[in-house]
């Protein structure tokens, strides 16, 4: 089961340095979503999506220990 999170964990944490490669320091969600608003709320939420799987998969790995 640990091996299992530890797994997922890795996939999360490609999906999210996949989404930060893209949102530099510079970063604009309007320019980087062409002006559409609904594309640029639709990043942020995949990020925060990731994040949040992340800290659920950590805390799970940890009360394995």
């Amino acid at each position: 089961m640990k091996e299992t999170i530890a797994l997922l964990l890795e996939q999360v944490q490609l999906k999210i340095d996949e989404i930060e490669e893209v949102t530099n320091e510079d970063f604009n969600a309007c320019d980087a979503s062409g002006g559409n608003f609904d594309d640029a709320y639709e990043l942020g939420y995949d990020h925060g999506y990731e994040y949040g799987k992340r800290a659920a998969l950590k805390e799970m790995l940890s009360k394995m220990s």
